[in-house]
């Protein structure tokens, strides 16, 4: 187990001062349990894996070899989905950027699109009318409101009659049918899910006969989080049986006593999958300036997505040294000039040069969004039995200028 000094030096000795940990069956446990708290309240329910929020290709073959879907915002994700083996049937493709030409693949192929924008609904009437022969399907993204503070930038908005607009102006082509709705805010509170439930029964309250394929309610679910980081939000993390209760116990609610019963879609990624990966880091320095104490690092907050600098990750420091010195206060910088990048503030305890720093939930938004910037991205391991195996290599400075003309 890569869990002590010794092990992590004589990973570091091969791969480098940085890298991150896999512990892909925590994500196949992770997957089996939100699944099973969902399908407690309402059984058509399936998971349909958010590639962005982490499209390493090992973890996106657990979800589909488990039977789940495989939930794409483009091309890329789209054929990483296809390289997989994931059926078309089984994609569900969102987003605002969609190339004509991949709209016409997925409708052709039977992926199930959610339609965005108005551009998107012509383009569709274009196909439509090139494929009489055909019978094609699509989603709509609903855009919701709240009482968030800006408005949604995506979907058609539903207090407007916009959206029931376009559901008729699809379904008037004739070979055309809106088979789904798609629901999606950044909010991961309980109440923003108890707001989603509440409109989406206004939503279906406008089609009372209509029989929906599937109704899709996003993702923005929170995964396990330990008790240090859940006291850094502003609200209490729900767990999955929290999420469970509201969203397929309020599906179980509006089509308990009806014959036709869509899918319930869910699109997790952060919940799956941030507490899966690690990264381990190394103390470079440890310096004193203005009554402050900093400690270089050999990592990045860019290696552990940016943009969630409020939130305080589980960190445990590894060192070989009999005699550490204590620190009351010390905050840990990563290796970039950029003066705001701190990977943690404020650790108190004992901190050496050359000791490990590992951060814990980290597999959420992390190397998807890690750009070459400073330094090449670094590798992810995991271990296998009595092996450390290489499952993302590190990044190589070749393949960064390669492009370059």
């Amino acid at each position: 187990m890569l869990d002590s000094y010794k092990q992590l030096k004589a990973a570091a000795d091969e791969h480098g001062d940085a890298f991150y940990i896999l512990d892909s069956r925590l994500f196949e446990q992770n997957y089996d349990d939100m699944l099973s708290a969902f399908c407690s309240y309402y059984p058509n329910t399936h998971i349909a894996y958010s590639y962005k929020t982490n499209y390493m290709p090992k973890l996106c073959r657990i979800i589909q070899e488990k039977g789940g879907y495989a939930e794409v915002v483009s091309e890329l994700e789209w054929q990483l989905a296809v390289k997989t083996g994931v059926k078309p049937s089984d994609i569900y493709y969102n987003g605002p950027y969609k190339k004509k030409e991949y709209i016409e693949k997925c409708l052709l192929s039977g992926v199930h699109i959610n339609l965005d924008s108005m551009y998107e609904v012509e383009i569709v009437a274009e196909i439509a009318k090139r494929n009489r022969d055909r019978k094609l399907e699509a989603g709509i993204r609903c855009n919701v409101d709240i009482g968030q503070d800006e408005p949604s930038r995506f979907g058609f908005y539903t207090q407007s009659g916009e959206l029931v607009g376009i559901v008729r102006k699809l379904n008037d082509l004739g070979n055309v049918k809106v088979t789904g709705l798609h629901c999606h805010l950044p909010f991961r509170s309980l109440d923003s899910f108890k707001e989603r439930v509440r409109i989406m029964y206004t939503i279906l309250e406008q089609f009372p006969e209509y029989e929906w394929s599937y109704l899709s309610f996003g993702g923005g679910y929170m995964g396990k989080v330990d008790e240090e980081m859940a006291r850094t939000f502003a609200f209490v993390p729900p767990t999955y049986e929290d999420y469970a209760q509201v969203v397929a116990g309020g599906m179980k609610v509006f089509f308990e006593n009806r014959q036709h019963k869509p899918k319930l879609i869910i699109e997790p990624g952060s919940a799956l999958v941030a507490d899966t990966m690690k990264y381990v880091t190394r103390v470079v320095d440890i310096k004193y300036v203005r009554d402050k104490y900093i400690a270089t690092l050999s990592g990045s907050i860019y290696n552990m997505n940016p943009s969630t600098k409020g939130i305080k990750r589980p960190i445990a420091v590894y060192s070989d040294k009999q005699q550490e010195h204590f620190y009351e206060n010390v905050d840990m910088a990563g290796y970039t000039c950029i003066e705001s990048d701190y990977l943690y503030r404020g650790y108190q305890g004992n901190l050496s040069r050359g000791d490990f720093v590992v951060f814990h939930n980290v597999g959420s938004y992390s190397l998807v969004m890690k750009p070459p910037f400073i330094l090449p991205d670094v590798p992810c391991l995991e271990e296998d039995g009595e092996k450390t195996v290489i499952v993302k290599k590190k990044q190589r400075e070749e393949s960064i200028f390669a492009d370059f003309i």
